[in-house]
């Protein structure tokens, strides 16, 4: 079984490596509690939207694992759980800083960022009738008019993902 970590120390300088299974949980120097990790926050009606951005920024930032339950959570004590509560801590953070200030202060005492992923999608990730409803008579209002063809062809693409998204 690999290491935690190991430690090889040149002269002054000491460098710590992470074993491949707990990538995860490094933190990088541009890893701050102030990032915003999307342009859109979340407001309850552009759930689906905002949670492939939220996924896909937090893949780039190798932090997926923590909210989709891959990343588990350690015994509570020593190293190991310390990085992780400290990565985690900053996922939840990240996602909170992702919301409208409305919605942050109702999820601000979550225990960690998959139970904030999972109380988000209980609340907001459900089928809801009145949106497919309202997505489905969009689409049938959308007319080609004054725009060109591929702002037409843009707008219903759009539209029809997001019916798609919403569908059981």
């Amino acid at each position: 079984m690999a290491t935690a970590e190991s430690g090889s120390t040149t002269g002054n300088d000491t460098a710590t490596q992470i074993a491949p299974d707990q990538e995860h949980m490094q933190l990088q120097s541009s890893d701050h509690l102030g990032m915003v990790m999307v342009s859109a926050l979340l407001t309850g009606n552009n759930y689906f939207a905002w949670s492939r951005a939220v996924k896909r920024a937090l893949t780039a930032k190798m932090k997926l694992d923590f909210i989709d339950g891959t990343a588990v959570w350690p015994a509570r004590n020593g190293e190991v759980f310390q990085r992780w509560n400290r990565s985690d801590s900053m996922v939840t953070t990240w996602i909170l800083n992702c919301m409208s200030k409305e919605l942050a202060e109702a999820f601000m005492y979550v225990g960690s960022s998959r139970e904030l992923r999972l109380e988000l999608e209980a609340r907001f990730g459900k089928s809801n009738n009145l949106m497919i409803y309202q997505l489905e008579r969009e689409i049938g209002k959308v007319a080609l008019g004054n725009v060109s063809i591929t702002e037409y062809y843009t707008k219903l693409k759009k539209l029809w993902d997001e019916l798609c998204a919403w569908l059981p």
